[in-house]
């Protein structure tokens, strides 16, 4: 087991882009500077909030927080493009700007990866959505091949070492399921592999929650996202975006338990 001073000397850099996160984004930077791990960088660019946001990062005085501020709106990706050519840890981690993570999530991570000799790796984590509470779980070990059928990770339970793929970005239009290229991308230099313990919470705020009616947009998405991370044709993107519809249902049977 590797040593727990040894990790301690590990930096980590977490990204968080931030829009219009006034109700949540307090309890998100606090479960980030609260960790048993304490050399973390936390990267938030904010992408043009106009309510108090920027106000409340602001009121954080804490040298690891690094704000940056988009003069346009850009979107998530460009976001999180830009956070990952700033970072400057060993580690990166990802917790956009209304989850939580536990204290210990990257402590124990990070023990799993050094433990292991993982450079890619997931955890399981609960869903809060009004009254609603559930665990997502998933595989095992997550290769290439596996991402290409569905995205089986939520994005603030991922923690990869930054010499797997150092100057890691996707393109700026993937304006929704940006997260999935990222690990598209991630896993053609490794696999993924989970450790099973809930350590995050994600909140899925009803307004952007997809009802039946807007499943067509959901295929529309995947479809776009395969198109300009692959340049695949429309045809054989449509065929992958139906089949990541079908692989949900799996696992919806599968690795989703309600409390």
């Amino acid at each position: 087991m590797v040593s727990i001073q040894l990790i301690d000397n590990i930096k980590v850099s977490v990204i968080t882009p931030t829009f219009n996160d006034e109700l949540f984004i307090k309890e998100t930077i606090e479960s980030i500077l609260n960790q048993t791990h304490k050399n973390v960088e936390v990267i938030v660019v904010d992408d043009c909030s106009t309510d108090n946001t920027i106000n409340i990062i602001n009121s954080f005085n804490d040298s690891r927080i690094k704000l940056i501020r988009n003069k346009t709106n850009q979107g998530a990706a460009y976001s999180r493009n830009l956070a990952l050519s700033l970072a400057s840890g060993e580690y990166i981690a990802f917790l956009d700007g209304d989850d939580l993570w536990k204290n210990d999530k990257l402590s124990k991570q990070l023990q799993f990866m050094l433990d292991n000799n993982y450079q890619f790796t997931y955890t399981k984590y609960s869903v809060i959505k009004d009254d609603e509470k559930y665990d997502v779980s998933g595989p095992k070990k997550i290769s290439h091949k596996s991402f290409m059928r569905m995205n089986y990770v939520g994005c603030l339970t991922v923690v990869y070492k930054k010499s797997l793929y150092p100057d890691l970005q996707i393109p700026n239009d993937i304006y929704k399921r940006n997260d999935y290229a990222l690990w598209l991308k991630l896993s053609e230099k490794a696999d993924c592999y989970l450790l099973d313990e809930v350590l995050s919470k994600y909140r899925r705020r009803t307004a952007n929650s997809i009802s039946s009616g807007k499943k067509n947009k959901l295929l529309h998405f995947h479809r776009v996202m395969f198109q300009k991370l692959y340049g695949f044709s429309y045809f054989k993107a449509s065929l992958l975006s139906l089949r990541n519809a079908l692989y949900y249902l799996f696992r919806k049977r599968k690795y989703i338990k309600k409390k």
